[in-house]
């Protein structure tokens, strides 16, 4: 049997077992996808274990996208632009790592609005943020924002990418098409955190939640209220798992089967 997982810490909280398990069962493949849940100093002899076990595949995730780079036999030019793994394949006899994070990104967004064109501010500045941004520049965005309430850390990341950066109170002055709120601030937080106040969210804004636990955060409750179109965070989950699934397995992942169990998880 091929083995596959998710490598996090903590990893308990992941839809992405019951996702890829429906995918394995729907085309019949002997496989199983497990949670890898391994701890900062423990990730070097974790990464041997996959090397002498021969883990097919894995999902990373935090906090492990940067650290486990210089671990790997080759990261590509992809990953190498974001900064960050989050998909890890064979390739051969290498260990190779990309990022499928901004695949994600891409299709959330295009089964909803455009990307070309439009104005675009993006809460946080961390490494959703990074995969973001990249999503955006392949598909010519017309100007994109980082806010976040660390400036160094959006002047840093902005400079990076060419893009405009600001604080989180500037917000009410940028008036974009679409918001994406990329920071881990109420994850797990049924109540919510308030990133930036809701009545600066309005009808004609598209916001995009990276969270998906919980579905409804408190910035996609604060845009449904205003009346803007929003799109949950299980969407780019489901996204970038079947852009891994189908690196991984070298068939097309069936993605109504997949979307399946992560409804059926998150109801």
């Amino acid at each position: 049997m091929d083995i596959y997982g998710i490598l996090a810490f903590p990893a308990h909280h992941s839809l992405s077992p019951a996702m890829h398990n429906a995918g394995f069962k729907t085309l019949n493949l002997n496989a199983q996808y497990k949670t890898f849940e391994v701890p900062e100093n423990k990730l070097k002899a974790f990464i041997k274990d996959v090397r002498k076990k021969r883990i097919k595949g894995l999902s990373v995730s935090k906090p492990h996208k940067q650290e486990i780079m210089p671990l790997l036999d080759m990261v590509d030019p992809t990953a190498e632009e974001i900064g960050a793994v989050n998909t890890v394949y064979w390739e051969n006899d290498k260990l190779i790592g990309t990022n499928v994070d901004w695949i994600g990104v891409e299709q959330a967004l295009l089964e909803t609005t455009f990307i070309e064109g439009k104005d675009i501010v993006i809460l946080g500045a961390g490494g959703a943020a990074r995969a973001a941004i990249y999503a955006l520049k392949e598909n010519q965005a017309e100007s994109i924002t980082v806010l976040n309430r660390t400036l160094d850390h959006a002047k840093e990341l902005a400079n990076e990418f060419i893009c405009n950066y600001g604080n989180l109170e500037e917000f009410a002055s940028v008036s974009p098409d679409i918001v994406i709120q990329a920071t881990s601030a109420g994850l797990n937080k049924k109540e919510g955190v308030e990133i930036i106040p809701g009545d600066q969210l309005t009808d004609t804004m598209v916001v995009m939640e990276m969270i998906y636990t919980p579905r409804n955060t408190r910035i996609i409750r604060d845009a449904q209220k205003a009346g803007a179109q929003t799109i949950t965070g299980e969407r780019m989950l489901l996204h970038q798992g079947a852009a891994a699934f189908s690196l991984w397995t070298s068939q097309k992942a069936p993605f109504a089967a997949m979307e399946k169990a992560v409804e059926s998880e998150l109801s």
